[in-house]
């Protein structure tokens, strides 16, 4: 009986620790039917291991388990899988030890005699699984937000380190009275550690809400600086218009005057000139979207300043599910990258080459620059090649790919640095 009741609580576990996360992670998609048949194997090894009654085996198979659970399910980070596995595991230790400590002070026995009654098997078993219960889905609802849990290494050692003093002190202090005392005051010492733990956890998930705050606004801010650029060079081919329209009756006045007097040459020759300011002023490149085209333009100037090579395939179609501000994070930082990075190498090595075009229902947009070499060939979305430089404007892009479900990657080979956004085509 023992052994079934133990089973039955590893899949009340299992099942818990699904439902704690569900709705604040998205489910991996890929191989599902594989991903449910290694869960179902976890927690048959787990009702394995638990017949056993081995209690320091147990502990860290419950542990193993809810790790595995919530890595091979859900679509977070590592740090983020450590630090909910181990909040799941003190939730299954503290439902087990609350429902043996409400029967010991309910009979008015001592914790021993409560561990050894036959007749209060079911009794335990049924409270650790109502305290279960009860703190999976309160600490879900602490701990739901629409961000992701952004935490720090520190922070999760931190509270490792605190969730083991609890354990320490918790068993020292059981071990020391079970044979004399029911689970009154272990109650109280249990329901201090846990209102603990949840504010600890409520506490993180505040400082990750600020965190993306301030990621926000520095997108905010960039973008805002990215805008101010394409103002400043709208407003240069502006001026530069202007100037050429005022002295338009003049020119024409000039042309009509040479062509009067016969002197042909003289005005084909001003004709000449003429036409080469306008063409000056007209963009050397086209694109429906009007935000990518001054974008296009302003990096084709600015490459032919700089002794760069660049290479366009740009497909014209038009793209309006992306706005003009994210038009401008997306394309003007990967060119401002790209174009930075090419002026810390050598004039003849500057080469960039930038692939837009739609395939088999995406869109994909590719762009290679000559960089500095590394030893490095997969590198982090924050990775910079520039010195002194923290990757965050190539965060920002990876924030705004994501934010139209697109998928970002960067590499590096050798002297080649190379990033890839692909978006559904939602034309």
């Amino acid at each position: 009986m023992q052994f079934i009741l133990d089973c039955a609580t590893t899949v009340l576990t299992a099942v818990l620790c699904f439902l704690m996360l569900l709705n604040k992670y998205e489910i991996k998609q890929k191989a599902i039917l594989l991903k449910i048949f290694s869960v179902f194997a976890v927690i048959a090894i787990k009702m394995g291991i638990a017949f056993l009654e081995i209690p320091p085996l147990n502990f860290i198979s419950s542990f193993l388990m809810s790790l595995f659970i919530i890595y091979i399910i859900y679509q977070c980070r590592p740090k983020t899988v450590l630090i909910y596995s181990f909040l799941f595991l003190m939730i299954a230790l503290v439902a087990d030890a609350l429902g043996i400590l409400i029967i010991s002070a309910s009979y008015h026995c001592t914790i021993t005699e409560t561990l050894k009654a036959p007749n209060l098997i079911w009794h335990h078993h049924i409270w650790n699984w109502i305290m279960q219960i009860f703190l999976s889905r309160a600490s879900a609802i602490i701990i739901q937000s629409k961000y992701n849990l952004s935490i720090k290494w520190h922070e999760i050692l931190f509270y490792l380190l605190l969730l083991l003093f609890e354990t320490l002190v918790f068993a020292s202090v059981s071990s020391s009275i079970q044979d004399y005392m029911s689970g009154q005051f272990l109650i109280i010492m249990m329901s201090g550690f846990l209102i603990l733990d949840v504010y600890i956890i409520y506490i993180l998930n505040k400082v990750s809400s600020s965190r993306e705050a301030e990621q926000r606004i520095s997108l905010m801010q960039q973008q805002e600086i990215l805008h101010l650029q394409m103002y400043q060079e709208l407003r240069k081919k502006y001026n530069e218009t202007c100037e050429v329209a005022h002295d338009i009756n003049r020119h024409i006045a000039s042309l009509k005057g040479l062509i009067e007097t016969n002197q042909n040459k003289q005005a084909k020759e001003y004709l000449s000139d003429l036409s080469e300011e306008t063409i000056r002023l007209t963009p050397t490149i086209r694109n429906q979207n009007s935000m990518l085209e001054i974008i296009l333009n302003t990096v084709l100037t600015r490459c032919e300043k700089e002794n760069i090579d660049l290479k366009l395939n740009i497909e014209d179609f038009e793209m309006p599910f992306i706005s003009d501000m994210d038009m401008t994070t997306i394309f003007s930082n990967l060119f401002d990258n790209a174009i930075d990075a090419c002026l810390e190498i050598s004039k003849s090595q500057r080469k960039i080459h930038a692939v837009l075009r739609v395939q088999i229902g995406l869109i994909v947009f590719r762009i290679t620059n000559s960089c500095k070499e590394t030893k490095s060939e997969k590198l982090h979305y924050r990775h910079s090649t520039k010195e002194n430089h923290s990757g965050i404007g190539l965060s920002n892009v990876k924030k705004t790919v994501e934010k139209y479900d697109g998928i970002l990657n960067v590499n590096q080979k050798e002297n080649h640095f190379c990033v890839s956004i692909t978006f559904a085509d939602k034309i």
